[in-house]
């Protein structure tokens, strides 16, 4: 009897070690492989004709990302983006370093932690959009 109590005892102690390992390993950022890279924005985006053919978007596998002028070099929105890689749609939800947060011009409501949705629409073509305004975004 002595011997079931012990092996129930490891069998529990195991599941439990096994759930927090588990766990940990979902902590931090998870960003679809295919977003990873360097990109450039199409001229306009969609449902506003403000320019932004100057933004470029970097996004770190860690889940780093800055979105930013490359012409200027200007700082836009940097941080960290986590998300699903559940098809060519899903959702990134952005905490943006609120030093130097200047959100894209068609995207005048965004806050350091957004959510924000994307699109694949090709290998290499993605789409970020918020409040129902696109920006198209090419490696």
């Amino acid at each position: 009897m002595k011997r079931t109590k012990q092996n129930t005892i490891l069998t529990a102690f195991a599941a439990i070690i096994l759930v927090m390992a588990f766990a940990l390993a979902g902590c931090g950022s998870v960003v679809p492989d295919r977003l990873v890279g360097e990109w450039k924005c199409d001229p306009t985006s969609s449902g506003n004709p403000v320019d932004t053919s100057y933004y470029a978007l970097r996004i770190e596998k860690s889940g780093e990302f800055s979105i930013y002028d490359f012409e200027a070099g200007n700082p836009g929105i940097s941080g960290t983006m986590k998300g699903d890689d559940t098809g060519k749609i899903g959702i990134l939800e952005l905490t943006c370093d609120s030093e130097d947060f200047d959100p894209p011009a068609c995207w005048l409501n965004l806050k350091p932690n957004s959510e924000i949705r994307y699109r694949i629409m090709e290998e290499n073509t993605i789409k970020l959009g918020y409040v129902g305004i696109w920006m198209t975004f090419r490696k």
